[in-house]
């Protein structure tokens, strides 16, 4: 009998959770967004017409500036809402050339070389409804944490 219960307590405790985990993505992606914004004290630097967040983290006024079709190497960490790290490292691509998905292309462009910003995007720039893979579902807002280490 008090293994049913043992059984019953950890059932209702897992239930618990997993709705928390739920309502934290729960509503539209814009809501979700927001949430995930406020949930974490993060000020939005500036919002672009596409919905994309740029939070610049660390400023580098001395920095050279970002053109399309130069080649950019960035160290990022990329996130789900849940706070679920997908992926890390670091990567070189050119700027605006359609080698990455929209939104690291548009806040990337935001930055200038040593700078450091945080990138939260709806699925419309990123994979969105088909995702990538079994780590990224689909319809799935995406945070990105980066660094500009060079432009060429």
């Amino acid at each position: 009998m008090k293994a049913l219960f043992r059984l019953v307590g950890f059932l209702a405790v897992l239930a618990l959770v997993v709705s928390c985990n739920r309502e934290d993505l729960s509503g539209t992606e814009e809501q979700q967004i927001e949430n995930y914004i406020k949930n974490n004290n993060l000020v939005v630097t500036e919002k672009t017409a596409t919905g994309l967040r740029y939070i610049l983290t660390k400023a580098n006024a001395a920095g050279a500036s970002i053109k399309s079709g130069q080649s950019v190497t960035v160290k990022y960490t990329g996130k789900l809402l849940t706070d679920r790290t997908f992926d890390a490292g670091t990567f070189s691509f050119y700027l605006g050339a359609g080698q990455v998905i929209e939104g690291f292309d548009e806040g990337i462009a935001k930055m200038k070389v040593g700078e450091k910003a945080t990138l939260i995007f709806p699925s419309s720039l990123g994979y969105g409804s088909r995702g990538a893979g079994a780590d990224i579902p689909g319809n799935s807002p995406l945070l990105f944490e980066i660094e500009v280490v060079s432009a060429k």
